[in-house]
């Protein structure tokens, strides 16, 4: 017979995203337990670490998480002609993505809420009057833990877990590695058919010492990434370059359902990802407050049932989900793109002066900028080419 145990809230997942939930509903003065399958937090986080000046004084990350600050911006065309935009203030800052993990999920701890490490969540189960789960840790015994709700924050691996919705239905791949690289001052956008279709790769300075380099695409990354380090504005500056290569899926598309009795999926795991650049930080964390309201509104009911619950879907689709289809319809368009329209389009883009839209522009909210660059560049003209 499993050992049995309980808390008011069950978190899954440990990332910044779950952490903080834990935190908000912690702080509330609620039992929390967290529940994370890494012996670690932070270890083997496959992420470039850019989070916006808005996201990083919004949510009040801690300042030394950073690693970088961001002022510059440049996008490569295939030809390598490239469009930069440069700006005063700090449009993002790189951070230390292990450590930010580890600090968030110390909000969580020091509020009260228990972190169980090394936590293989098997099984979810919503009947009964409870939300319960059936953890194993390392070659322990399976122990079963109840709660009145639960929040999944698991990102991708939610799929590994039985009694849960399906995955997202559309993904990409990101994969990077950490390299030393000469001459890297500004974050580099590179675009074209060879290096990713349909979407870009990135070289991205961090600390001074390394830079990492990374792309994102529908298949065959680890290909890609090959071809792409060999890129002759990357291959002549490239000094050295690690054997260790992340990758890991990005959804593109949201669950068909973010909520069930006493049960809400949170952020990565629900789709709640920029479908632009598949930065998911900024809509989990605003994803992550509107689900501990709604946990906390729960609560003060004694109501758990879905359509209680449907309220967090409401909020945050209405919250976000503009921005997502507007990424889904900019990706749409640039994936018929020859490599002779993009260059094209960065040729437009210098002529017609694109830096003053782009300075008022947001780095988190895109669909202004996405709706003012298909009205005045992608146009008929253009698609000719």
């Amino acid at each position: 017979m499993m050992e049995k145990n309980k808390h008011d809230i069950i978190v899954v997942g440990a990332g910044p995203i779950g952490s903080y939930t834990a935190y908000l509903l912690a702080k509330e003065g609620f039992d929390v337990g967290i529940f994370e399958k890494k012996p670690a937090i932070g270890k083997d986080v496959n992420c470039t670490g850019i989070v916006s000046r808005e996201c990083f004084h919004r949510f009040a990350l801690p300042s030394h998480v950073t690693r970088k600050r961001i002022h510059s911006i440049r996008a490569i065309s295939p030809s390598g002609n490239s469009l930069s935009y440069v700006s005063g203030l700090p449009v993002a800052y790189v951070v230390d993505r292990g450590l930010l993990d580890y600090e968030m999920n110390q909000m969580a701890v020091k509020e009260g809420a228990v972190c169980y490490l090394d936590a293989n969540v098997e099984r979810i189960e919503t009947g009964s009057g409870s939300f319960s789960i059936a953890m194993r840790q390392g070659k322990k015994t399976m122990r079963e833990f109840s709660a009145r709700a639960g929040v999944i924050a698991t990102g991708f691996e939610i799929n590994g877990i039985q009694g849960l919705y399906a995955k997202p239905m559309s993904f990409l791949f990101g994969i990077q590695t950490d390299v030393i690289m000469s001459d890297v001052s500004d974050v580099e956008v590179y675009f074209g058919k060879k290096v990713a279709p349909g979407s870009f790769g990135w070289v991205v300075p961090t600390n001074g010492n390394t830079e990492k380099i990374g792309l994102m695409v529908e298949k065959n990354p680890a290909g890609l990434l090959k071809e792409f380090l060999r890129h002759p504005l990357i291959e002549q500056r490239l000094y050295s370059c690690t054997n260790a290569i992340q990758c890991s899926p990005i959804p593109i598309r949201r669950v068909s359902k973010s909520y069930a009795e006493r049960l809400l999926i949170v952020g990565e795991a629900a789709g709640q990802v920029k479908t632009t650049t598949g930065g998911g930080i900024y809509f989990g964390l605003l994803c992550a407050e509107i689900a501990a309201n709604t946990v906390i509104k729960a609560f003060r009911q004694g109501d758990y049932s879905e359509k209680m619950l449907k309220e967090y879907e409401i909020i945050w689709r209405k919250r976000i989900e503009p921005e997502l289809k507007a990424g889904i319809l900019l990706r749409n368009i640039f994936s018929r793109f020859s490599d002779r329209q993009i260059d094209h389009l960065v040729d437009l883009a210098k002529r017609n002066g694109i830096q003053p839209v782009i300075e008022n522009a947001s780095f988190d909210w895109h669909k202004g900028l996405i709706q003012y660059l298909i009205r005045h560049f992608v146009s008929k003209k253009l698609f000719a080419k």
